[in-house]
């Protein structure tokens, strides 16, 4: 009869701690699901034309040249985010952002075109954008500019040895293609 009280006891008591420990576990926060986040996007405009942005085929806001914008408090997930030229169906750009933590995520609108500069003058040449200083383009090479705004882009070489200007160009932005200017 005492091994069975004991037996009774211990079973009891088993079932106490485990009673006790289910309980307390209950308390502990579960590990953050996808709709405990809570996220920014941080849209910003490089592309130099005015742009509708779209997440998930929602329209969120317009958005000038070089200005940004945020869609706020986003739960975890992933979502599309589009640019179309402003008052039209013409994508401009799109991209994928995985919410994954709290925190701020970034995507930047960039245009697709491109300026090729060829250098077939006979010398190394400075090459300049807009005013700025490039970098040095030898003879018989060629260097590729991406994400070109669009717009109008003033280009200029000149002289490594006096920095005399020996060609010019506007190249006016109208379109994400490949534009090129040749140097002789």
């Amino acid at each position: 009869m005492k091994s069975q009280n004991i037996a009774k006891l211990l079973t009891i008591s088993v079932a106490i701690f485990l009673g006790l420990f289910l309980f307390s576990t209950t308390g502990c926060k579960s590990p953050e699901g996808p709709e405990d986040i809570s996220a920014n996007i941080f849209v910003s405009n490089e592309c130099g034309l005015e742009i509708d942005v779209y997440m998930d085929g929602v329209y969120q806001f317009s958005l000038e040249f070089l200005y940004y914008e945020v869609i706020e408090d986003v739960s975890g997930g992933s979502y599309g985010i589009v640019a179309k030229k402003i008052d039209t169906d013409e994508v401009l750009a799109s991209d994928t952002v995985n919410v994954t933590a709290d925190g701020d995520y970034w995507v930047s609108i960039l245009s697709a075109a491109s300026i090729n500069v060829i250098n077939n003058f006979g010398e190394t040449l400075n090459i300049y954008t807009n005013g700025s200083l490039q970098g040095e383009l030898e003879d018989g090479e060629n260097q590729v500019f991406t994400n070109v705004p669009y717009g109008d882009h003033n280009l200029e070489a000149s002289k490594i040895s006096d920095n005399s200007l020996v060609a010019s160009t506007q190249i006016s932005v109208t379109e994400e293609k490949e534009y090129t200017w040749t140097i002789k």
